[in-house]
Parts: structure tokens; sequence; C-alpha cells
């Protein structure tokens, strides 16, 4: 059955194979004669060239239902009759699973349906293959054979480009009635509700834009293939010259992000890419349909494939053909979307400059598709109080630019063509919200301590200027963590020593006399900057970041001392190293200090008038010895998304494995409370840093392990000082001291219910 190899007379091999079924796909579809007719000539076309006994087209209804709209090999009486409902029959798993189903043997299987009018019972082979568009299945495209075989994933591959086409034809109105074709219409523009991963918290309403531009819409046979060969060839070389200028302006990059960006050129340069478009357009489909066409062959070979090198070329491959269409519908390079009033961006993923030059009077959420918690850009949404939600890697090819799109970053909800029931009941929340952070504000003065007296001092995460003023806002004590890698990262180059001291003072004039916290840049590893040689790291997470970098590399973190010096100048400085995984490296970071005030002495340059120096422990390594750290330092703190990430060995960034810990797992518990009673034991002041204090349950048990200062999210700052006056932290400890005990994989739920039956404030 094999489209690629098996051609008997209308056939061929190899590409020549594929644009003779795809010329003869174009015959069927512009030939005279009623709607009927030319789908069953295409059904027919399709049946000859892959060689199976049977070839059906089912399409789906308004209610839903299967309907076999043509044939060939079934009894012709069942078009139009037969119908299998949503996830009945193998042809209705197909639909539901938006997947391909294969089986040597179709009756045996446990999900056949039998429909006696179809005249199938010789049948033993099946494929099945959804027509799917936008993300949602359109119809079914089956083939039998009388025989007993398994299809081979070629063949699965060769029937998925087929049906890719069947997909755009039902959806372009080239081949159905318009009254048909306005049902695809409608489905395509059904509501839709996806579950992700609500990453910044609050509700955003608005239309949505996407961060790439999407292919224009278009037809999908060719009028004049000689226009539609020059069309492409001149998309072909608008592509190429993009990715050369891309080349050039990014000339300093060297190592792996260079041979990246190469790889990428000779993709754009590939001769056989550009010989399968020219076959398909000459087959008689327009430019941009031999793009989606290619693309979703590639797409299908390579997902076969075991090399995981090759797998990953698909996002090129898919880029560079997302490309090419913009060309060819007139995009040009480069520029920002132009926004609504009310903007939710949607994108696979974004950096943080990327978002940061965004109108934020227009952004009013965000949807991506690739992003974890704790990235950079989810950091700087979180900043700006941007709702966020990830994890809907489908939400662009469900999504139409200018759909509305409701987003509930609590529950990690999109809405996306909401009924106005939805939309009203989401609006309603939304003011709930506003009114509910009216009345923690009117609270900020109340003291922080819980209902036995035990004094919780809370702290805000930072990292741009424009966090400062939630300080007055929320009533935090001060910044328990001003991250200053973003500077790092979001530039094209290290950023100047005049550069950082000016953020640094605006950060400590804006505090107004609260300390603020700087941790020394973070970076290297998995954070990187272009303009960074930093090599090819199996594990980058684990490998050159932190103080390793910088004891390696002081001329990136010395300027930063510097800069930190120089704005503290008259005033309290509070400096934290990050990953500090031994003691003895903090030894480098002090000399490295020292420098620089020797430095600033000899240039007569006013100094602060203290300066502490705190360490993050963030490793288990750092956690065994965190007395032995305390005693070169002046502080501590508990950076407690690193030290779950190291103590799980599941990488926070993966979203494979980072839900599959619970920080409420009673051996991490226990592990925390070590930790926790070494600093104590050294008297070193001790807060704990992490998403987890995000979380009530989590947060509470945290008191009852002794931790007695946080440092939260500017949002979260108002839930927590409820909270905290809500418990006992002698209760908690109590509770804990037996439970801990248990043999239970998680506390959660049992911490959460004595919570309530304890009457504390759980939201």
């Amino acid at each position: 059955m094999s489209i690629e190899n098996t051609r008997p007379p209308h056939g061929g091999h190899g590409d020549r194979g594929i644009t003779v079924l795809l010329r003869r796909m174009h015959d069927a579809v512009a030939q005279e004669g009623s709607v009927q007719d030319r789908l069953d000539q295409l059904t027919s076309v399709i049946a000859s060239h892959v060689v199976a006994d049977v070839c059906s087209i089912y399409l789906r209804r308004p209610d839903d239902d299967l309907e076999l709209y043509s044939t060939e090999g079934l009894n012709r009486e069942a078009v139009h009759k037969t119908r299998l409902k949503w996830g009945e029959g193998l042809v209705g798993l197909v639909a539901e699973g938006h997947r391909p189903l294969v089986t040597a043997d179709a009756p045996l299987h446990p999900a056949f349906a039998y429909r006696p009018e179809t005249g199938e019972d010789p049948l033993h082979s099946f494929l099945g293959v959804p027509l799917l568009r936008s993300g949602k299945t359109l119809g079914v495209l089956v083939v039998q054979n009388k025989a007993a075989r398994i299809y081979s994933d070629e063949e699965v591959g060769a029937a998925q480009a087929v049906a890719t086409l069947l997909a755009e034809i039902a959806a372009s109105g080239e081949l159905l009635s318009q009254e048909e074709t306005d049902v695809v219409g409608e489905m395509l523009r059904r509501p839709e509700k996806l579950k992700g991963f609500g990453i910044v918290s609050g509700i955003a309403l608005g239309r949505a834009v996407f961060l790439q531009p999407p292919a224009p819409k278009h037809k999908v046979f060719a009028d004049d293939p000689a226009a539609e060969a020059a069309r492409l060839e001149d998309g072909l070389n608008r592509l190429r010259a993009s990715v050369d200028e891309m080349l050039v302006s990014n000339a300093s990059l060297s190592g792996v992000s260079r041979d990246v960006l190469e790889t990428y050129r000779l993709f754009a340069y590939d001769r056989g890419w550009k010989d399968r478009l020219r076959a398909a357009v000459f087959s008689g489909l327009t430019a941009e349909s031999a793009v989606e066409q290619v693309k979703a062959e590639n797409r299908a070979r390579l997902l076969q494939s075991r090399d995981p090198y090759l797998r990953e070329r698909l996002h090129d491959l898919d880029d560079l053909s997302h490309r090419l269409l913009r060309l060819m519908g007139g995009a040009l390079n480069g520029g920002r979307r132009k926004l609504y009033d009310d903007t939710i961006l949607v994108a696979s993923t974004m950096g943080p400059a990327e978002l940061l030059e965004y109108d934020r009077k227009s952004l009013k959420g965000l949807v991506l598709g690739e992003v974890s918690a704790t990235s950079h850009v989810a950091i700087v949404a979180r900043a700006l109080k941007i709702p966020m939600v990830t994890g809907v890697r489908d939400a662009i090819d469900r999504t139409d630019e200018g759909d509305q799109i409701v987003i509930d970053g609590d529950a990690g909800e999109i809405h996306i063509r909401p009924v106005r029931e939805v939309v009203e009941a989401f609006r309603a929340k939304h003011q709930r919200q506003s009114e509910r952070q009216a009345v923690y504000a009117s609270e900020r003065d109340i003291p922080t301590e819980t209902k036995d007296g035990v004094k919780i001092s809370i702290l805000m995460n930072a990292g741009l200027a424009l966090d400062m003023p939630y300080l007055e806002e929320t009533g935090a004590e001060g910044v328990g963590l001003f991250r200053t890698e973003l500077q790092f990262l979001i530039g094209t180059q290290l950023p100047s020593v005049s550069t950082q001291e000016a953020l640094y003072r605006e950060a400590l004039d804006l505090a107004a006399g609260k300390p603020v916290i700087f941790r020394t840049a973070d970076i290297g590893g998995d954070k990187t900057a272009a303009y960074m040689d930093h090599g090819a790291e199996v594990n980058p997470a684990m490998g050159w970041r932190g103080v390793r970098m910088a004891v390696d590399r002081p001329g990136i973190i010395r300027p930063q001392l510097r800069a930190l010096l120089s704005a503290a100048a008259g005033r309290e400085l509070y400096l934290m190293f990050p990953l500090v995984t031994l003691a003895s490296e903090l030894d480098g970071m002090r000399a490295l200090l020292d420098r620089e005030v020797e430095r600033a002495k000899k240039s007569g340059r006013d100094l602060p008038r203290a300066i502490n120096i705190g360490a993050m422990i963030e490793t288990p390594a750092a956690a065994w010895q965190a007395d032995q750290i305390a005693a070169k330092v002046d502080f501590l703190s508990i950076g407690g998304n690193d030290l779950a990430q190291f103590y799980f060995a599941a990488d926070r960034d993966s979203e494979r494995v980072q839900r599959r810990y619970d920080p409420m797992n009673p051996g991490f518990l226990s592990f925390l409370q070590m930790t926790v009673q070494k600093a104590l034991k050294a008297k070193a002041p001790l807060s704990y840093c992490g998403e987890q204090a995000v979380d009530p349950v989590t947060a509470a048990a945290l008191i009852g392990l002794g931790v007695t200062q946080f440092s939260l999210p500017a949002v979260s700052v108002g839930p927590f000082r409820r909270l905290v006056r809500s418990v006992s932290a002698g209760d908690l400890a109590a509770w804990l001291a037996v439970e801990m005990q248990q043999p239970h994989l998680s506390l959660r739920d049992g911490c959460a219910q004595f919570l309530k039956d304890n009457g504390a404030a759980l939201e």
C-alpha cells in the first residue's frame, strides 16, 4: 500500500510517486460534475495509487457523528447512511484520539464496530488517519486490505501526508458544497478549553496575537503552476537572504551556538527540500500548500526516526516552513506585532527581552507552549503581574489571531472563543480577585505573627526596578532576593558597570531604607546569553554556573561587584552568592570582593557603610554543611527551587519530570528541617526563597519546620500574611513531628486537612 514505494500503473517511485498522486488529486477536484462525483473520484484516485482494496473518507458532522462521505471498495449504498459516534468503532477511535490507528485484523480489535451495510466482512488490515486542521479532527481517512498485515511506519507517514491535504481541501471550500464548507468552518470556530499549568496567577480576557504572525490563508490547488513555481522561487530567495542576514547579525557567536545557526542555514539551502517543493507545485498545488505538504511529509518521516538528533531537527524544518509561508504571504522580517488594547500573546516560547518590548498597558496575558515556572520569561511576567499559562503546545493550532481568549492563571486553563456565560463568569472572578487584593493591601501594616506569637518576616522577590513600588504596596519588610542576572541575559552584550550601577542604585532608592539583598548574577549552565561562549554541557543545570563561573571568569563578576559597591555607597549593602556547593568556594568570592573594595579605596570612592555577605543553599551538599558555610557568611537563604531539583534529581525545567516530585514529601521535609536546625545552631539568620512558599500548604509546613523568614513574589505577600496569622507554629511542628515518621509519599493532603480543621486561611 506504500505511497512511496508501491506504484501500480498510475504510480511511480519515490518523490515522483507522491507528485503523481498530488497531480491526480488536483485533476479530480478540478473536474466538472457534482460535489459527490468529484469526491468519489478523489477517493478512487487515492485507492488506486496506494494499492488498497478499500479507501474511505469519513467527515465529521455538527453533532460529532462521523459520516461515510465517499468510498472506493465498500458498498456505495452505505455512503451518507453509515454513521459512527465520536469514539465509536475504529474510525471513532481515530477521530477521538487525534492519531493514526493500525491493526492487522480489524474485526478482532476490541473497539471494532460492525456495520453490515458497508460490506466490509472480508477485510482485515486497517489504517485510519485523522484529517486534522487547527488541532481539530475534521474526518478520518481509512485504508483497508483483505490480507492481514501491519502497515509500515513509512506507509502511515505517507497516509498522514494525504490526510493533511484532505483536511485543507475540506476547509478551503474547493470541493464541498458551501453549506458543508460552512459546517467545517463552524467546527473550526467552536469554543475550546485547554488545560495547562498556571505560572502567574490572575484572570485575563483579551484577543489573541501570535508572537510570530500566522501564515495567511491560501487555496489548495493552483490555477497556474508556473506562476506558483515563480512565487515559490521568490519566497525561497527571500528566506535564504533572511537566514544569511541572521548569521551576519550574530557573527560573534561561536561553538555550538554558531553550529546551530549554520545547520539552520544548510536546511534553508537544501536542494532536496527545494526539489520536493517544486515537484509539489507542478503537481497542481499552490506554493503555500506545497510547503504544508512537504512539511507534513518531513514531520511524518522524522517522527519515526530513532535518532534523537534527527527528531530535534523537526523544530528547524517547521520554523523554516512557517517563515517561508509568511514571506510568500507578504510578511516583512522583524518588527513587533501590533497589539489590540486587550492582547493575549500566544507563542510556543519566548525570551524575557521579547516580553519587555511589548506595551504593558495592552498586554493582558500570556499563553506559552514550552516554558517552565522558573524560566526568566516567567520571572519577568510575574514581576509585571501578567497572568500566564504554559504547557499548551497546541494553543497556536487551535487559535486564530483576533480570537477572544480567557486565561485563568490560577487553574492553568485557557478558554478560546468562550461562550458569553464563560466570559461573564470569569469577569466576576476577576472582580472578586481585585476586591481580595484591596483587602490584602488594607492589612499590610498588621503585625505578621502566628496565633502562638511566632514572628514571621516577609520579604519580596524582585529583579527589575519596576518591581520596587510593590514593596510599599505589599508592606514587605525588604527585598529578600533581587535577581541581577536578567540584565546579563536580555542584552546583546555584557552590561557595563555604569548600566548595572544605575539599576542597583535605583532599586536601593526605591526601597527607601528597607534592605535589598542582591544575588550576584546566577549565569552559566542553563542561563546564558547569545554573547556568552559557554561551550556544550550535557547537563547545564548541574554544570558551570553560579559561583563556579564567577571564580573562573572574574571578568564577569568583578564589574558587577564594582557596580554594587558604588551604588550602595554610604548605605548598607547585602550581597548573596548563588549555588554555593562547598564552603571553600566562598573564599574565592570573598577574595574577588576584597580586591574591588581595595580598588575603590585607592580610587578615593565612597564605600557602603556595611557589607553583609550571604550564601544560597541550593544543593544537598551545601545543605549538609550549612553550619560550615554559615561560619563564613552573615546570613543564609534556602533556594527551594534548585534544592528540590537536586534532591529529587528532577530537572525543574523539564515538563516530563518537574511535576513528579512534591516538596511535601516527608523525606524532603526532614531534609529541610535538618538544614534549618544547622542554621539555628550556627546562629545564622535563615530565609526561604522558593516557589514552594507560594503554596499555602507547603508554606505552613515550612513554618512548622522552624522557618521564620520568607521571600516571596509580590502578588503572594498578601495571602501569605493572612495565612501566617491563621496558624499556630507549635501545632504545625507537633503534627509534622508525628507525620514525617510515617511512610507517606506526600503529606500534602493530610496537611491541607489539618489546616482546614484548624481554620487556616488557605485562599
